[in-house]
């Protein structure tokens, strides 16, 4: 079946997935499909809709996302951490906005806000352009492989096509999500993309540093692996740009940071 969005949601959270799944009828009033992946089953509420698909795996965060974008049978994606919620109207806007300032192209992507916090409004300067451009960060100026306008793109739509035609998310190199993103938007940007930056906020989800709460796991993979990861791709000027689109195959089955004590019964699966 053809949809106008894919929705992919890589989480564990699943008390949280019935809220994120009403928020997008919310969202927008085109035809869209939401596809969990990860190792616990859908809530009671999810089971029977007829545009939920679920995909049962242990593997890592950027495994799931990158299962969620092959599977896809959307015109466009976006896609959600299981902690949050798209706010009403929103996607709705972002189409819009591809429809009257894109240029009718495949690599028109649309860049989306979000805030993040229980109370969030405008955590770091989040609501302003400045903070989507990855040399605005401190952390990046010094990385000469990165174009100085190269945007941040952790919440957007883009074409289904296309991003698989990039090779979607390297899950190969990469554990959790942050960086992967930043990759993906400089090889989009190095490759030609055309990025809209939608004024007002598409997103938001809960703020849990170090390791509060269950982000333990995202921390350690972010600061101890995917920090030194990026770094080492973008200290130096390359032709990065395509990668494979099954990059996915390479990760492990179980993500060893979350789920080691699960490494032998999958393994007998």
């Amino acid at each position: 079946m053809h949809y106008d969005l894919s929705v992919i949601v890589p989480g564990i959270r699943t008390h949280n997935w019935k809220q994120l799944y009403d928020s997008i009828s919310e969202a927008t009033s085109r035809s869209w499909e939401m596809i969990f992946v990860g190792p616990y089953q859908l809530p009671d509420e999810l089971i029977n809709k007829s545009n939920v698909t679920y995909v049962h795996m242990w593997g890592t965060p950027m495994k799931a996302q990158q299962m969620g974008l092959l599977l896809a049978q959307g015109e466009y994606l976006t896609w959600a951490a299981d902690d949050g919620y798209f706010l009403i109207g929103t996607l709705d806007t972002a189409f819009d906005l591809l429809n009257t300032e894109g240029t009718k192209d495949k690599k028109d992507i649309l860049l989306g806000k979000y805030y993040e916090g229980e109370n969030a409004t405008d955590h770091v300067g989040m609501a302003g352009d400045n903070y989507y451009r990855l040399k605005w960060h401190e952390c990046n100026r010094d990385l000469p492989g990165m174009p100085e306008d190269a945007p941040l793109l952790n919440v957007g739509l883009i074409n289904v096509k296309y991003c698989k035609e990039l090779g979607g998310w390297d899950a190969e190199k990469f554990e959790v999500c942050p960086l992967a993103y930043n990759d993906f938007a400089i090889r989009a940007y190095k490759d030609g993309a055309n990025f809209i930056i939608q004024d007002e906020v598409m997103f938001k989800c809960t703020h849990m540093p170090g390791h509060e709460g269950d982000h333990g796991p995202i921390h350690n993979a972010q600061t101890l692996s995917d920090d030194f990861i990026f770094r080492n791709i973008y200290r130096q000027v390359n032709d990065r740009v395509v990668i494979d689109v099954n990059n996915w195959s390479n990760s492990p089955t179980v993500w060893p940071r979350r789920f080691k004590q699960h490494e032998q019964t999958v393994s007998c699966l």
